[in-house]
């Protein structure tokens, strides 16, 4: 959902489990998702930070958190944490 996100921003993603050759990549993109349960499964909180690949340094980063009574999809709120860092 990430990489697609980035992708509709012109933004060329590959979604990979290790980190990517250093040479070739202008940032390393990684989140971190928690889950509650209330009635069903539901996407508490998604953070998304960018780093400088060669440092590890986070030059960006965003955050969404939705109660139950606020919930939305996880598709919904990946848009909402890559618009904040696009600042759209």
């Amino acid at each position: 959902m990430i990489s697609n996100a980035l992708d509709k921003r012109g933004k060329t993603a590959v979604a990979a489990d290790s980190k990517p050759d250093q040479v070739d990549t202008d940032a390393v993109v990684t989140y971190q998702d928690k889950w509650m349960w209330d009635i069903t499964m539901y996407m508490l909180e998604l953070t998304i930070e960018v780093h400088d690949p060669r440092t590890d340094y986070i030059v960006a980063t965003g955050v969404s958190y939705r109660t139950s009574l606020a919930r939305t999809s996880p598709e919904e709120m990946v848009e909402e944490v890559i618009g904040e860092i696009f600042s759209e």
